[in-house]
Parts: C-alpha cells; sequence; structure tokens
C-alpha cells in the first residue's frame, strides 16, 4: 500500500508539477507525500452504505442455501512445484529482509563516515559561523547544524558563496528531507520509484539553495562558473547537502528559468482526489480483510488466511487430502505397515485418531481417541504424521483450522469375516494384507461415493428454496446469521440425527431442523461398493436485504 502511493504521488509529480518553478511548495509536496503514503493504511473511512444505514427501514427476508459439504476432505501432491509455491513468500521475504539488512548498514556507515569526518577536520570560524576545515579535496556540504568547507581551495569570493548555500541547507532542514529519503530507501530498497523520488528531493533542496543565494544578490553568472569548477570533486557521502550534485545542467536550467505563473498553483490540488482515493482503497481492503458478515458464495475464490487460531469440527469446505479419497485409501495402503508383533499376537481392531490440519496444510497433533493397542496406535500415529500437506480447509472464504477424524482398521487376512460386517481386504506396498471392516453403525467422514440428493445438488438447492420459511418474529426481530447443521444419511438413504453445529437463534435453528427432517431420502453413499452411514453438513444462511421487496432464496 506503502509503495502504491508513491508511485502515484512520484507520477502526478513527473507529469504535472516538475516543469513548475514553485520549489517551496514541492518540497512541502514531497514531504506530504511521503508522510501521508506511510499512514494512511492506517486511516480508514465508513463506506457510503455504513453511512446511510440509519435510513434503512423496510425489510425483506432472504435465506441464502450454501452448497452442503462433508465434514471431512483431502489436498494438493507434495510435487517440487508446491514446494516452491508454499515457499516461494519465505524466499521473497529473506531476499528483502537481507536487503534491508545491507542497506541499514550502509546508512549506518554514512553516519560514521561524517562523524570520522568531523573528528578530522579542524574547527574554524568564518564570521558569525563554525566551520569544519575539510583537509580533503571534497565538495563543500552540510549536515544538519555542521557545515564542512576547505576553506583554502577557494577564493574568498566562492568562500562566501559557497557559505552562504550551506548556511541555507541548515537554516531550513534540509538535511531532515534527505535522511527521510534515504530511510525510504532502506524499507523499500527494491521499488525503483523511491530512488528516483529521493532524486527528485536531493535536486529540489538544492533549487532552494540556488534560489535564496540569488536573491541575496549573488552574480548569476559568478555563481553558476563556480558551480562548474566544481564538477569533478570528491562527493563526501550520500546523505549530506553537498554544495554540488550531478544535475547542474537542471541547476543552472532552473536558475533561469522563468517563473511560473501563480495560476499554475491550481494543478497542486489533484492531490485532494488522490488523497480521497488512497484512503477509500485501504478502507474496502481494510474491510474486506475483516471476517465476512454476509455469505460468500461457493464461487468465490479468494483466498483469506484467518487471523483467529480457532479449530474447527465442521466447515464449508473441508480440508482434502493429495489427489482426494482414493489417493488417501491408495496412501494408507501403501504406507501402513502391520507391526509383525501384533500379527503374532493376533491383535486386530480399529484405531481412531484425530489430527488438526493446519492453515497450511501440515498434520499436527495426532491423538489416539479410540486405541486398540500401543503398538497398533503407535503405527497409526506414524502413518498420518508423515502424511504430505492437505489442503487447508475454509469458513466464510478464509482459511482456517479443522480438527479432522480418521479410524483405521486392523484386521487378519485369515479371519474370518462376519458376513453382516463385510472387510475390505487391501494389500500393502510389502504385499501384506490389510482388513477395512466396515461396522454397521460406523458414520463415516469420507467415502468414495458421496450420498446424493434426488436429482442432484440443483434439485437440493431448489428442494431448500422451496420449502425453508423466514420465521416472522426472527424477521420483525432483525435476527439474521449462518445456522450450520450436520446430519447422517442412512445406508436406506433416509435422514437421522439432525443437529445444530453453530447456531444463531432458536427460531432460526428449529426452522433449519425442520427442513431437514422433511427431505426425501437420499441416494446413500457406498464405500468400496457397499452402503455405508455418512455425515454430511449443510450451512444455511438467513439474511435480511434492506433493497428487496420480497421473500427470496438464493444459491
Amino acid at each position: 500500500m506503502v509503495n502504491l502511493a508513491l508511485t502515484m504521488f512520484y507520477l502526478i509529480y513527473m507529469l504535472l508539477l516538475k516543469p513548475d518553478t514553485f520549489i517551496r511548495v514541492k518540497r512541502f509536496y514531497f514531504l506530504v507525500a511521503i508522510v501521508f503514503s506511510l499512514v494512511y493504511q492506517f486511516i480508514t473511512i465508513d463506506s457510503w452504505v455504513n453511512v446511510f444505514s440509519f435510513m434503512r427501514n423496510e425489510y425483506a427476508a432472504e435465506v441464502i442455501v450454501e452448497q452442503p459439504t462433508v465434514a471431512l476432505l483431502t489436498a494438493e501432491s507434495p510435487t517440487e512445484t508446491n514446494w516452491w509455491y508454499i515457499n516461494r513468500q519465505n524466499i521473497i521475504f529473506c531476499v528483502m529482509a537481507a536487503g534491508t539488512v545491507f542497506f541499514l548498514v550502509r546508512f549506518i556507515v554514512q553516519f560514521i563516515t561524517i562523524f570520522h569526518i568531523k573528528h578530522k577536520s579542524i574547527l574554524k570560524r568564518i564570521g558569525s559561523q563554525n566551520v569544519y576545515h575539510l583537509s580533503d579535496e571534497m565538495l563543500p556540504f552540510s549536515f544538519f547544524r555542521w557545515i564542512f568547507i576547505n576553506t583554502e581551495a577557494h577564493s574568498e569570493e566562492e568562500l562566501k558563496q559557497i557559505l552562504l548555500h550551506e548556511q541555507i541547507h541548515v537554516q531550513q532542514w534540509h538535511s531532515l528531507d534527505i535522511v527521510l529519503a534515504e530511510s525510504l530507501c532502506i524499507f523499500f530498497w527494491w521499488n525503483p520509484i523511491v530512488w528516483l523520488m529521493k532524486k527528485e528531493i536531493a535536486i529540489n533542496l538544492e533549487y532552494l539553495a540556488d534560489s535564496e543565494i540569488l536573491r541575496k544578490g549573488v552574480n548569476s553568472r559568478d555563481y553558476q562558473y563556480h558551480l562548474l569548477r566544481l564538477t569533478y570533486h570528491e562527493t563526501a557521502v550520500q546523505i549530506v547537502n553537498n554544495f554540488n550534485v550531478s544535475q547542474l545542467k537542471q541547476r543552472i536550467m532552473m536558475m533561469n528559468k522563468n517563473k511560473s505563473p501563480k495560476q499554475q498553483l491550481a494543478k497542486y490540488l489533484i492531490v485532494l482526489p488522490l488523497f480521497i482515493l488512497l484512503l477509500t482503497v485501504n478502507s474496502v481492503y481494510a474491510q474486506n480483510k475483516e471476517p465476512a458478515k454476509t455469505t460468500i458464495s461457493p464461487q468465490d475464490t479468494t483466498k483469506k488466511i484467518a487471523q483467529t487460531d480457532e479449530i474447527f469440527i465442521v466447515v464449508e469446505k473441508a480440508p482434502q487430502f493429495p489427489g482426494g479419497h482414493e489417493a488417501l485409501m491408495k496412501y494408507l495402503v501403501e504406507n501402513l505397515n502391520y507391526p509383525e508383533q501384533a500379527q503374532k499376537e493376533r491383535k486386530q481392531g480399529r484405531v481412531i485418531c484425530n489430527f488438526i490440519v493446519e492453515k497450511d496444510g501440515s498434520i499436527s497433533n495426532v491423538n489416539i481417541v479410540q486405541g486398540i493397542d500401543p503398538v497398533l496406535d503407535k503405527e497409526a500415529i506414524r502413518c498420518i504424521e508423515s502424511m504430505p500437506k492437505w489442503i487447508p480447509g475454509e469458513q466464510r472464504g478464509q482459511i482456517v483450522r479443522v480438527r479432522c477424524t480418521l479410524p483405521i482398521i486392523f484386521g487378519l487376512p485369515d479371519s474370518k469375516p462376519d458376513e453382516t460386517n463385510p472387510e475390505m481386504i487391501l494389500e500393502n506396498k510389502d504385499g501384506k494384507k490389510i482388513s477395512r471392516a466396515i461396522n454397521d453403525d460406523e458414520i463415516f467422514m469420507v467415502v468414495e461415493n458421496q450420498p446424493e440428493f434426488p436429482g442432484g445438488m440443483p434439485a437440493l438447492l431448489n428442494y431448500l428454496s422451496e420449502n425453508i420459511r423466514y420465521p416472522e418474529e426472527a424477521k420483525n426481530k432483525g435476527i439474521q446469521g449462518r445456522v450450520i447443521c450436520s446430519f447422517v444419511v442412512e445406508k436406506d438413504g433416509s435422514i437421522s440425527s439432525p443437529e445444530i453445529k453453530r447456531g444463531v437463534d432458536p427460531l432460526l435453528d428449529e426452522e433449519a431442523i425442520r427442513v431437514i427432517n422433511a427431505m426425501p431420502k437420499w441416494k446413500p453413499g457406498t464405500q468400496r461398493g457397499i452402503p455405508v452411514r455418512v455425515m454430511f453438513s449443510l450451512p444455511i444462511q438467513f439474511s435480511l436485504d434492506a433493497e428487496k421487496g420480497e421473500t427470496k432464496n438464493e444459491k
């Protein structure tokens, strides 16, 4: 945001303001531009909608139905490209930090150089002014209240002009401008606009000193010849006000230039719309960073990392293993090893684990919810901790931390399967058999074939639109918000165990449960061709829209 503002101020200066002779106004322009660019990002203004929101008095009810999601899903494969995608921000940060450190050290070295020159110089007094005599042949310069001149290298007239020039720099505190511009270059060194702006600030300060010199009666031609004679002298450091700078031709042209008409000062008013534009952009950006208060549609692809560390159980867009459900099953088959000790002791059964999928997709906090044996529990934890990064879950368009549960069943292949409790016999990378039993009462979070509403998603959304009614009492009280429900799709497709995972108000919660209970039978989900019970989550947002005059249900 700072770089955007500096770039716009610089472009306006180069296109409209540079040719004129209002050098004092230009100095003020640069100072205001820099200070405003640094602080405006901390200033926000209310949008017009919020300012005039008190004028709203008629509300229409609106029920916004979002796409239902399974509570657990999966993420992207850990390829070299994805490694770069994940880590490139860290690489860029390190490069930028290294550049900042380099230029900060350079800045400090320049300060030390000035103090070293001051220490070597002999303090003299010319008239009422203290001057540090330079023993080396370098350009006269000033830094805040200090003036450095090689008093023996100039004639009396030249010395008078130089001293007058540097006194102007000192009296008008030009070193502040130079230090401010140099500081910008430290922290925004990678932006060429900052360096160009620093150059314009330095030359404008010389314009100011030259103008004051000529206003005090110094002969213009003599002064310009004196500048030419000093062209090839060495510059002390970059953060000082030099008597001569490299843009000598520009300084001479400015001294001989006709003054701009005062009417052209009106050009500087163009910065006012720029101020308003930047403040508006910053306000919109800041508002978008806040947690969303309205529905984020399924088509919204904006990915923002939530500021909260809250761990979610049910989210709108669940975490996803690289490649989907089949890839998760394949990973478990190829990486899960049945410990030989457990095989010999005929230990088998279900280990239920839970873990957190972090905002960057990594796995953390792996725990055993229901264990069998320490050996099998340890193997289950090892397999989960070795997983590649998942695609993180999202809530209201923001990436959040999500707790997932994963049951892993260890079964011996020579065990006789129960016809009422069928098994899936899988083979891992070592050729060992792994039995994945399916319990009649087990509720799956992830299955190969998801349950489906009769007619698919469009039919589900149509059903909800036709059957959900915004409670009148809730409308009258202005109650609105998102209700997140969960329910189980049974093996025969019927709906059971509807539950409010995150409610808003009993009126809205009750309406959401009523509609879910009234659903027709679904097409049941299957795992390895076997119908199973599957947990679903369904977020429904109730909102009041002031600009619509009728009740409306939207996707």
